[in-house]
């Protein structure tokens, strides 16, 4: 599969990947300030549900998931789609309870802004199997 764009450098690929991970961190998803520093103004996700969601509603929702749930991620790849807005993609799942769930494969569109890097988009779609 290809991406428009182009690799992003190792510095702002491994910034990004810090920024996205910081997302699935529960300190950072229970703190309505942290969180909302990440999200765009025109924040939207299409959960792996097919549910859709904007800013107000992943604000509100994100900080009440349960304490229980860790977030494991990885096969990182980050690209420069135009000045200042990247693609982070990479497969995550859940842990409930310490039970595994299905690998989702991500996709986050990142903006710049003058105070850093927010989050504009968020897909996730189960993985085939």
């Amino acid at each position: 599969m290809s991406s428009a764009g182009h690799a992003a450098t190792p510095a702002l690929a491994a910034e990004l990947e810090r920024l996205e991970r910081a997302l699935h961190c529960p300190q950072v998803r229970a703190d309505h300030q942290r969180l909302a520093a990440l999200l765009d103004e025109d924040f939207s996700e299409i959960g792996s549900s097919g549910q859709c969601y904007g800013r107000e509603t992943a604000l509100e929702e994100i900080p009440l998931e349960r304490a229980q749930v860790v977030i494991e991620s990885g096969q990182y790849a980050v690209w420069m789609l135009a000045e200042g807005l990247a693609q982070v993609r990479y497969r995550s799942r859940y842990h409930v309870d310490g039970q595994p769930q299905r690998w989702v494969l991500r996709s986050s569109l990142w903006r710049l802004h003058p105070t850093g890097w927010r989050v504009a988009f968020h897909q996730g779609t189960p993985e085939a199997r």
